[in-house]
């Protein structure tokens, strides 16, 4: 199912002071391109060159830069901040944290490093850190917007909901058009039950920003939970042009077109969501579940095997395998299959599953004409290596039991 997402301003807004501004872009690109011609030793021109390049969002390019501009001045502070910046933008936010650490340790004195290492922080679930050094941003009012509203992001996902908008109210205080901070106080809106209020924050975001895909997105999730199908396809496919790289995106536009019976487009969203992020298991499950549904046995079993292989304990890939190998007749295959979900599940304590394994299980064993001591070799996950399924769950007793 689908989840409200919230926005953590890290960036987007702290590069509004990257470079002079009575400079154009152009016109800033040309000057420091002659000036590491000129003289390619000099890491300025490389940190000045990087920054261009993330302006026009050419963050590879700027990583080169700004790389290069870290190795001929190992304490530059100032650049470092920057790798992070384009770090954030390529979506590898632990490397952005260790970058973003080396620059606050460099020139803690930047204007907005206690901002940027917060937020990602934040961004990287280590809350504690993230407010320790929101905190230490807020002391300095720099960004005030950014600091508050990231503040409540943090504030949020420690359950503290009234507090979150308490301190949006103070980052629109600051600046009443940051479209991001209405999406988030409509996440938390809808969290309390206040559809209306919710409805109202995205609108409002979407008039300060058309473009806003995490508003289109979270526009969707309501219609979805009110299962309104065609609506939430549109609001998440307009969200899909504005921001094509997302998975998240993708994987609910997959789910709401399984359930308007519409597989062979789910499957193609999933392939996309795959290609951004291989190695997530419930991505390929959920492709192998589906390729089975359409009779493509032989990818489903591909799909399912590599969702086992990123993830051992996922029993339902197992259960589901199970099935596809039972499908092309693999006897051994398809019972070992059902086995090791039968052990997840019960080790899991998840018994409804477990039972309906089960069941499964004696099915098969009478189709084929087989019994659980074929399988006393079976090859079992590192995790269940000495599980034994018929153990007492709990070996300590009280003293009024017998």
């Amino acid at each position: 199912m689908t989840i409200f997402r919230l926005f953590i301003l890290v960036f987007s807004l702290f590069l509004l002071s990257c470079g002079p501004k009575e400079d154009s872009l152009e016109g800033r690109f040309i000057i420091h391109s002659k000036q590491i011609k000129k003289k390619p030793d000099d890491p300025a021109g490389h940190y000045e060159l990087g920054k261009v390049y993330i302006e026009q969002k050419k963050y590879h390019a700027a990583l080169k830069q700004l790389s290069e501009a870290t190795r001929l001045k190992e304490d530059y502070g100032e650049a470092y901040r920057e790798k992070g910046v384009v770090l954030f933008y390529l979506k590898q936010f632990l490397d952005a944290e260790k970058i973003l650490v080396k620059s606050f340790r460099l020139k803690p004195s930047q204007p907005d490093i206690a901002t940027d290492l917060g937020s990602i922080y934040l961004i990287n679930g280590n809350i504690k850190n993230a407010f320790r050094y929101l905190k230490i941003a807020q002391t300095r009012n720099n960004n005030p917007h950014i600091v508050f509203n990231n503040l409540g992001a943090a504030y949020a996902k420690t359950g503290k909901n009234r507090e979150a908008l308490k301190f949006w109210k103070q980052a629109l205080g600051k600046n009443p058009n940051i479209p991001e901070t209405y999406v988030n106080m409509g996440v938390v809106h809808e969290k309390l039950g206040q559809k209306k209020k919710a409805l109202t924050a995205y609108h409002k975001a979407l008039e300060l920003d058309e473009f806003n895909a995490m508003a289109h997105y979270n526009l969707g999730v309501i219609y979805a939970k009110e299962k309104d199908f065609p609506k939430a396809v549109e609001e998440w496919e307009t969200a899909l042009k504005l921001d094509s790289k997302d998975e998240t995106i993708l994987n609910s536009l997959a789910w709401v077109y399984e359930k308007l019976g519409k597989k062979k487009e789910a499957l193609v969203k999933l392939d996309q969501s795959i290609k951004l992020s291989p190695y997530a298991p419930k991505t390929h499950f959920s492709s192998g579940r589906i390729k089975y549904d359409l009779g493509n046995i032989d990818d489903a079993i591909e799909s399912l095997k590599k969702a086992v292989g990123l993830d051992p304990s996922f029993g339902d890939a197992y259960y589901r395998m199970g099935l596809a190998f039972d499908f092309q007749n693999q006897r051994y295959d398809s019972i070992s299959s059902l086995l090791i979900a039968e052990m997840i599940y019960h080790k899991a304590g998840k018994m409804d599953l477990f039972k309906k394994t089960q069941a499964e299980l004696k099915s098969l064993f009478e189709k084929y004409q087989s019994q659980r001591a074929d399988f006393k070799n079976l090859e079992v996950p590192e995790t269940l290596k000495g599980y034994d399924l018929h153990q007492r769950q709990n070996q300590i007793r009280t003293s009024k039991e017998k």
